[in-house]
C-alpha cells in the first residue's frame, strides 16, 4: 500500500472523529431540563397517641394506623418487627415532623411499641 493512501486514511478518521464530537456536543446542548411542578405542601398525618411497651399492652396496629410512607418488616429470633415511617406527622409532643415507630410482636396480631423517633426534615431543592 503506498504511503499517500495511509495519510488519507488517517486524515479521514481524524475528520470523522472531530465531526462526531461536534455533533455530540450540539446534541447535548439541546437537552432541556424537566419542568418541576410543585403543589401545596402535604398535610401532616395525625397519629394516635401510643405509649411505649407496658406490661401486657398490645396494639392491633393493622386496624388503626394510617398508611405509612414506608414500612419495613423483619424477624429476629422469635419476634416479628415492623418499622413505620411517616415523613410528615403530628405525634405526641412532636408537631409536623418525620416519625418512625418500631413495633414487635410474637403472633403478627398483637404489637407492642418499643421505639419511636423524630426524623429530621429533608428539604427538597
Amino acid at each position: 500500500m503506498p504511503i499517500w493512501n495511509r495519510k488519507i486514511k488517517i486524515n479521514f478518521n481524524l475528520n470523522t472523529l472531530i465531526i462526531n464530537i461536534i455533533v455530540l456536543l450540539l446534541l447535548n446542548a439541546c437537552n432541556t431540563a424537566p419542568v418541576v411542578v410543585r403543589g401545596p405542601p402535604p398535610q401532616p398525618v395525625t397519629l394516635p397517641f401510643l405509649r411505649l411497651e407496658q406490661a401486657g399492652e398490645c396494639y392491633y396496629i393493622d386496624d388503626f394506623l394510617p398508611t405509612p410512607d414506608s414500612l419495613v418488616n423483619g424477624k429476629t429470633s422469635n419476634l416479628y418487627l415492623r418499622y413505620y415511617t411517616y415523613w410528615n406527622a403530628r405525634y405526641k409532643y412532636w408537631s409536623e415532623v418525620g416519625i418512625m415507630l418500631a413495633f414487635y410482636s410474637k403472633d403478627l396480631r398483637c404489637w407492642a411499641l418499643f421505639e419511636e423517633y423524630a426524623l429530621p426534615k429533608i428539604d427538597e431543592k
